[in-house]
């Protein structure tokens, strides 16, 4: 357990008596499904994301417990071995026990690499940098915890610039304080892009045009038909923070990508759904890997730099969206 340095007074529960903030750990601090369950993360998880962009809880609580433990997981594929070791950790931000906050990481030995999967804190304790205090604690701690890691990576939705505008316009000239779902959902794209870009965390982008690269991920569920799986992928940009003195001076941003998307949709999503029944999910495994080898393809040849994305006009469409006041949890 870690108690969390920050103002309380700041965000929610303003007073002397606010509760100290503490930050626990899977398989350091907790250690069993039952315990995990009763910190309340599991349903603040729920409460922050729609179900179109949670895992299974079940999953969740195997991953961090019993499957992603740092031990190396060897299987087959038509005869072919295979084998992958990863270590998941849930960081759960609680205020008299009870969680406020969490954040959920996956670390590949293969690359010293650390995904962020989820990061999410309460909406009534997000006042005064709490997410940002707590973040940054988290990436402390996972240096602590993996300390050959050379930084951390994560993805994010595509947003176009022309709909949020056009959103944030008729918000303004209407007056309305509802969303439509799909409004939300590309607001949300910015603010999540906007809040990572605060926290240092850059694009891989194509030098030349100045555009993130574009990713896409194979379909997550290997149960579904086949011929629904390229309808259920999704595409992504990639975000990577550079741990301090950790990347390698020979890899250039070319190579972290090529690596980045390796990582990421090889060693830790086919792996490890492919790995839950080895002898039926030969055709999603010759799937997802074609999918990561023709993005790798497209983008061998691409002049590769990690940048900023945010275009001149993002941040007054910042600030006129948060003069609009409209509690929307990223």
């Amino acid at each position: 357990m870690r108690i969390l340095n920050h103002t309380r007074g700041e965000a929610a529960g303003d007073s002397a008596d606010s509760p100290v903030l503490d930050i626990v750990v899977t398989r350091h601090d907790v250690f069993d499904e039952a315990t995990l369950r009763d910190t309340g993360v599991l349903d603040l998880y729920e409460a922050l994301f729609p179900a179109t962009e949670r895992d299974n809880s079940d999953d969740i609580v195997r991953w961090v417990l019993s499957d992603d433990v740092g031990e190396r997981r060897d299987f087959e594929v038509d005869g072919r071995p295979m084998s992958y070791r990863l270590d998941s950790r849930c960081m759960i931000l609680r205020a008299a026990g009870r969680a406020i906050g969490f954040g959920f990481f996956t670390y590949d030995h293969a690359s010293d690499l650390i995904f962020c999967n989820h990061v999410g804190v309460h909406k009534a304790w997000r006042g005064g940098g709490l997410a940002r205090a707590f973040y940054r604690e988290m990436i402390d701690m996972l240096d602590e915890l993996f300390p050959r890691n050379i930084g951390v990576m994560l993805e994010v939705e595509p947003f176009d610039h022309g709909r949020l505008e056009e959103i944030i316009t008729d918000l303004e000239r209407s007056g309305r304080r509802s969303l439509e779902a799909h409004e939300q959902a590309e607001i949300r794209k910015f603010l999540r892009v906007s809040w990572y870009h605060k926290l240092g965390h850059s694009f891989f982008c194509d030098a030349c045009m100045m555009k993130p690269l574009l990713c896409r991920s194979p379909c997550l569920d290997p149960s579904l038909p086949s011929s629904a799986w390229a309808g259920a992928e999704e595409d992504y940009w990639l975000m990577w923070h550079a741990r301090t003195g950790a990347l390698p001076p020979a890899m250039n941003a070319g190579d972290l990508w090529q690596t980045t998307v390796a990582t990421i949709y090889v060693e830790i999503l086919a792996k490890s759904l492919v790995d839950e029944d080895p002898g039926s999910r030969r055709d999603y495994w010759e799937y997802a890997t074609a999918l990561v080898a023709r993005t790798l393809q497209r983008t061998a040849a691409t002049e590769t730099n990690l940048a900023s994305y945010l275009a001149p006009g993002d941040s007054p469409l910042l600030s006129r969206w948060r003069r609009l006041a409209i509690d929307l949890p990223i």
